[in-house]
């Protein structure tokens, strides 16, 4: 039974831990690509730790998820305002260098490929790509995570994926990898 389910039935008393496991994987994913890298885990966990002095005042006019999210949006906001720079984040040495016994060049080859051309997009692009095409919110909750209008979030996503097409056959033409 998930925290809005027990929420529903009374049950009052959520764990931090219950918290955790529910929200981090989506907090830590919409982070990842929002932060430099040596400090995605510092203002995840910072996000976190909102959320969880938070929860009291959700009231269940949304998912829980989106309204993380929403918080998480905020606190990227609130990070890049406080540092007056914004930069889109490569994909992690860890990765690039990563071995093992099975063959992944195919894989790591789109991975980066897929990185690379996110990295040519706008920070807008890349927020609307996530929030509407990985994590699956419709285009009035992205909307409303981002802060504009869902004809705005429409016409956004349009041009990212009209950008992103753009960029990557030109990278595939190129055979920069």
């Amino acid at each position: 039974m998930d925290i809005v389910q027990r929420e529903a039935q009374g049950v009052k008393e959520i764990s931090f831990d219950e918290i955790y496991e529910e929200l981090f994987p989506a907090v830590y994913r919409f982070v990842c690509l929002r932060i430099p890298t040596p400090e995605v885990e510092d203002v995840t966990a910072e996000i976190m730790a909102k959320i969880w002095r938070s929860i009291s005042s959700f009231e269940g006019r949304s998912t829980l998820k989106y309204w993380a999210l929403r918080i998480a949006a905020n606190y990227v906001a609130d990070f890049y305002r406080s540092r007056k720079e914004i930069s889109i984040i490569p994909l992690t040495e860890e990765l690039q260098n990563a071995h093992s016994d099975r063959d992944y060049g195919d894989e790591l080859s789109t991975v980066l490929s897929v990185s690379n051309t996110l990295a040519q997009l706008t920070e807008p692009q890349v927020a609307v790509i996530q929030l509407r095409l990985i994590e699956g919110f419709s285009s009035s909750e992205t909307a409303s995570i981002l802060g504009t209008t869902q004809q705005a979030v429409d016409s956004l996503l349009y041009r990212a994926k009209k950008s992103f097409r753009t960029v990557y056959q030109a990278e595939m033409a190129g055979g920069e990898c």
